[in-house]
């Protein structure tokens, strides 16, 4: 079961959900803005019909003129210029009236106004027009805003709310994880120092020492098991410690206990690179790291380490020759749950990022991945008070 796909696949139904509200809330409220447009509109042709009629009944007639001047009052919402032929400004209304006594910002509204509404012609008389310039109401321009303001409110409420339930679920784990560890530490001391007994009661029975020595060896991992599990969850103690022989008993763990076809090499510097690290949690790392490798190569194949150091920082490379990871999966792969296993939790890569990242304050990422290539995996440490030892050439630089 791959966890990590479901919890994708929730992201994408709430993405998808936050889509459907903002383009139904933007198609609806785009609606009704075209319907309010359409209707200023006709009272902007009703308004023009007035200062027609106003301009070409008798004056006698009061009545038509009395109603022809209650329409062009009425409009108060619409910003409206009436312009002659030649462009000139005859009058205005719903305008700023302070700033309306320069010609400048009467030009520039005129110029708004072409650019947002085709313009109503008043025949005035024989080859001689009006023409009604006239811009969206406030309201009108606000409620052609509203809905992207609402579309963002949306997108950020839900951002807000994901990010809140992905904290509160992230420490729900966290305390799950660690109280499943601290257990399962507790759970293992028991029988653990119960083998002890029994191995040294088997080095006295006669038994073949080899036997009574590999079964200690066994005991021994099962305690160094016991111990990493006791220190998730806490903050472990970082001592200055020289790395590469700390990867040696881990390959040396591994290789005894692999498959014959697959290959390791060490690469590391002549010298000893001591840098502070939980030597414990750093070695689960290296076994993990190695585990996925060799899952990678399909158990035939070679699993390459190799230290490196600049001024300010350790890297250590696993390399394979294995089938490679997609780039779009190089952070994937670091996620709780996320597995290529049909068997699998999907936890060692990410305990290995928890361990690196949270526990040693560094940072693992792919550096690289080919499927004719295999993939490299850095781990990039700080050098803090590290210091070098004497350097111990016998078997550095050669394959384990």
């Amino acid at each position: 079961m791959n966890i990590y796909e479901k919890k994708q696949r929730w992201k994408y139904i709430l993405l998808l959900s936050a889509i459907l509200i903002g383009a139904g809330s933007l198609f609806y409220t785009n609606r009704f803005v075209g319907q309010l447009k359409e209707e200023e509109r006709q009272k902007m042709k009703l308004w023009a019909e007035a200062y027609h009629v106003l301009n070409n009944t008798d004056p006698e007639n009061g009545g038509e003129i009395l109603l022809s001047l209650t329409v062009i009052e009425n409009n108060s919402r619409i910003p409206v210029i009436l312009a002659d032929d030649d462009g000139s400004i005859i009058t205005w209304r719903n305008l700023d009236s302070l700033r309306a006594t320069h010609p400048e910002y009467l030009q520039h509204q005129l110029e708004l106004m072409r650019s947002e509404n085709d313009s109503i012609t008043i025949n005035i008389g024989e080859n001689y027009n009006n023409y009604i310039f006239y811009r969206n109401s406030l309201l009108l321009r606000e409620l052609s805003v509203f809905p992207y303001i609402q579309l963002a409110v949306i997108i950020l409420f839900i951002l807000v709310s994901y990010i809140a339930f992905s904290v509160s679920r992230k420490a729900e784990q966290n305390e799950v994880w660690t109280g499943l560890t601290k257990e399962t530490a507790h759970q293992l001391g028991t029988p653990v120092s119960s083998l002890l007994g029994w191995v040294e009661i088997i080095k006295n029975s006669g038994v073949p020492p080899e036997i009574s020595t590999e079964l200690g060896k066994d005991v021994s991992r099962l305690e160094r098991i016991t111990e990493r599990f006791s220190k998730i969850g806490a903050k472990p103690s970082l001592t200055p410690a020289d790395i590469s022989q700390t990867i040696r008993e881990s390959l040396e763990y591994l290789q005894s206990r692999g498959s014959d076809k697959v290959h390791f090499e060490f690469k590391n510097p002549d010298e000893a690179v001591v840098i502070p690290i939980n030597e414990t949690l750093f070695s689960w790392v290296i076994e993990n790291l190695c585990k996925n490798s060799m899952d990678a190569i399909e158990g035939n194949g070679t699993i390459r380490i190799e230290i490196s150091s600049t001024e300010n920082t350790v890297n250590v490379d696993v390399s394979d020759t294995g089938k490679g990871i997609q780039k779009s999966k190089f952070k994937t792969i670091f996620k709780p749950g996320y597995t290529t296993k049909k068997r699998g939790w999907g936890l060692g890569l990410s305990l290995a990022s928890r361990i690196i990242e949270m526990y040693h304050n560094g940072k693992i990422f792919v550096l690289d991945s080919d499927p004719a290539n295999g993939t490299t995996i850095r781990i990039q440490l700080h050098k803090k008070n590290g210091g070098s030892l004497e350097s111990d050439p016998v078997g550095r630089n050669n394959p384990v």
